[in-house]
C-alpha cells in the first residue's frame, strides 16, 4: 500500500481505526493531536489485512456520488473532514474542531451546501495559492521575472498552467490536495516563467527550487480528483 492511497480523518476520538470502503477509498480516523509517524506505525501494522481485503473486491467499483449533509465527509488540504450543517440566518463557514462547520438558512437544502462550500473552497484557496506564490517568487524574481497573477480555474485534466500573458493558472481542486501538493504545483508552474518544456534545463531548475518534486509529483498523480 502506497502512503498516499489514503485520507486521513482528524476528530475527537480516543482510538486509531482504518476504513475500506466499496469504491477502495481507504480512510485512517485518529484523535487530533496524532503524530504523522503513529499512523504510518498503525497503517503499516494493517498493512497485511488491507491487502486481503483489497484483493477481494472488484477492480471497478463505482465510487458513490459525494453527498452535502451533515455527517458526509469532504477533503480539504489532503484529509476529509465531515461537514457540520446548523440553521443560521447569516451564512458562514469556517473549519473548527476537526469539522468544516457551516451556518446556512436552510442546511437540508443540498444545492445551497454545495454552492456555500464551494465558495469557501475557493476563497481558501484564492488565499492559499497566493501565499505559496508570494513565498517563493523571490528566487524567481531575482533572475528577472514579473511575478504572474494568479487565476483559479476549474479543469479537468491539468493541476495548473503558465500562460504567456502573465496568469499562473491553478485548479480549483487543488485546495483539496495535501499543501505539499500545492506547492509542487506552484513551483512546477512557476519554473516555466524560464523553461516553458519540460526538457534538461526545466528539470535542473525545478530540482533546484524542489529537491523532492518526483516524489511530490507521484503522490499528485494518485490524487482521485482528477
Amino acid at each position: 500500500m502506497k502512503p498516499t492511497d489514503y485520507t486521513i480523518i482528524r476528530s475527537r476520538r480516543r482510538s486509531l481505526e482504518l476504513r475500506l470502503y466499496p469504491d477502495r477509498r481507504i480512510e485512517v480516523r485518529v484523535p487530533m493531536r496524532t503524530s504523522e509517524h503513529d499512523i504510518s506505525s498503525f497503517i503499516a501494522s494493517k498493512s497485511g489485512w488491507l491487502q486481503r481485503r483489497l484483493s477481494a473486491l472488484p477492480e471497478s467499483a463505482e465510487k458513490p456520488a459525494l453527498k452535502f449533509c451533515h455527517g458526509e465527509g469532504h477533503l480539504f488540504l489532503g484529509e476529509r473532514y465531515p461537514l457540520s450543517l446548523n440553521i443560521a440566518r447569516r451564512s458562514m463557514t469556517v473549519l473548527s474542531d476537526g469539522c468544516i462547520e457551516m451556518l446556512l438558512p436552510v442546511p437540508d437544502d443540498e444545492q445551497r451546501v454545495a454552492l456555500q462550500l464551494s465558495r469557501w473552497y475557493r476563497a481558501q484557496a484564492e488565499t492559499l495559492y497566493n501565499r505559496i506564490i508570494d513565498q517563493h517568487f523571490g528566487f524567481f524574481a531575482e533572475r528577472g521575472h514579473t511575478r504572474p497573477s494568479l487565476r483559479i480555474r476549474s479543469m479537468k485534466s491539468r493541476w495548473g498552467s503558465l500562460s504567456s500573458r502573465g496568469y499562473i493558472n491553478l485548479n480549483a481542486e487543488l485546495i483539496k490536495t495535501p499543501l505539499r501538493s500545492i506547492e509542487y504545483v506552484v513551483i512546477h508552474e512557476l519554473c516555466h516563467l524560464e523553461h516553458m518544456n519540460h526538457g534538461p534545463g526545466f528539470r535542473r531548475l525545478l530540482s533546484q527550487r524542489l529537491p523532492d518534486w518526483e516524489q511530490r509529483k507521484h503522490e499528485l498523480n494518485l490524487s482521485p480528483l482528477i
